[in-house]
């Protein structure tokens, strides 16, 4: 189960931006390699090294964020926000959202002089030990490093009302929250924000991150998928197939390496995903195993476009939706949970 953690980022963002902490399974590691696990990488020599700087350089936008993420990261995702921002549906849904974090917004503007929400242009994260205390880096583009660092000391007495200390050394800043997890930050440039959380949430911390010595761009492995997914989409994903999200998996058979891909919302949603597979024969077999699912005529009447292929070892899914499908789906969804709480509040209140 995930649990979104809200707050220290806020100090920066002015908004819960947030680090996901994530559940995992105590149970022993598997042979599957972490994310950034260079010892299944290929080895072939400089050939193969070339073909990874290669698959570097041709993936815009993001591709410095691999030089701040841990390399041992089991889940790494990227949050493109100012490009869903553009998006038709998040000005239709955004105003629900918007209104929960009105006033918070509305303290910050007013204490630093700029709007947050306009400020920050893309998230990435890399996260690993999911099962305990949330481990990894975040970083954030768009803030610039002069506005933040002079707001900071009008954000310590505030934060301090709400339980959460702000302290200031040099060019890094450390937040400690209600539950005395303390997370560090400092600028990489004029506009980029690192943050670390977990056994890294420290001044030394966070500055060894800086220096990009241990990072998911040395992972021949992790690049290899990277340069796969189109990272300019509204948010692209990374998962490791050990993590417990995957545990169900097991009984059908099916055991990922690594789940990975884009999702992109415009005035429709668009989802193209990879799943990993040990071998091109495990990759057919799964294809003709949920074919059958998916060529249902009550499942294709729900979108516009919903195909599975393979490619090598990896199972390709590719979904359209247009809008008024979208938002049927969630009409449907949204009736259906509403029954499901119906029912319980008239069990609950019955003798």
């Amino acid at each position: 189960m995930v649990r979104i953690r809200t707050g220290w980022l806020v100090v920066v963002a002015g908004l819960a931006l947030g680090v996901s902490g994530c559940k995992k399974n105590d149970e022993k590691k598997s042979d599957q390699p972490t994310t950034g696990d260079k010892t299944t990488e290929s080895k072939s020599g400089a050939d193969n090294s070339q073909a990874v700087s290669a698959a570097v350089s041709a993936v815009a936008g993001n591709a410095d964020d691999l030089s701040l993420l841990p390399v041992d990261s089991e889940m790494v995702l990227g949050l493109n926000f100012a490009q869903l921002q553009q998006s038709a549906l998040w000005k239709q849904y955004s105003p629900k959202i918007m209104d929960k974090m009105a006033s918070g917004l509305a303290e910050f503007k007013a204490a630093c002089g700029f709007d947050p929400m306009e400020a920050v242009k893309s998230v990435s994260l890399g996260m690993k030990e999911l099962d305990k205390k949330p481990n990894g880096a975040i970083v954030v583009h768009g803030p610039e490093k002069a506005k933040v660092m002079a707001c900071l000391d009008k954000a310590k007495a505030e934060a301090v009302k709400k339980g959460t200390e702000i302290t200031i050394d040099g060019n890094v800043f450390l937040v400690k929250d209600k539950a005395g997890e303390t997370s560090a930050f400092t600028f990489v440039n004029d506009t980029t924000l690192l943050g670390t959380m977990g056994s890294a949430g420290t001044k030394d911390g966070v500055l060894a991150a800086a220096k990009g010595t241990s990072a998911l761009k040395t992972s021949q492995t992790f690049v290899e998928m990277y340069s796969k997914i189109n990272t300019k989409e509204s948010l692209w994903m990374l998962m490791n197939g050990n993590s417990p999200m995957f545990s169900k998996m097991g009984a059908m058979g099916v055991k990922p390496k690594a789940i990975f891909g884009s999702i992109n919302l415009t005035d429709g949603l668009t989802v193209d995903m990879r799943m990993r597979l040990a071998t091109p024969d495990e990759a057919t077999s799964f294809v003709n195993m949920i074919k059958p699912q998916i060529t249902n005529p009550q499942v294709k009447q729900m979108v516009d476009k919903l195909d599975v292929g393979t490619d090598g070892t990896d199972v390709k899914f590719s979904l359209g939706m247009s809008s008024q499908k979208l938002q049927s789906l969630v009409g449907m969804l949204g009736g259906m949970m509403g029954g499901m709480m119906g029912g319980m509040g008239g069990g609950m209140g019955g003798p």
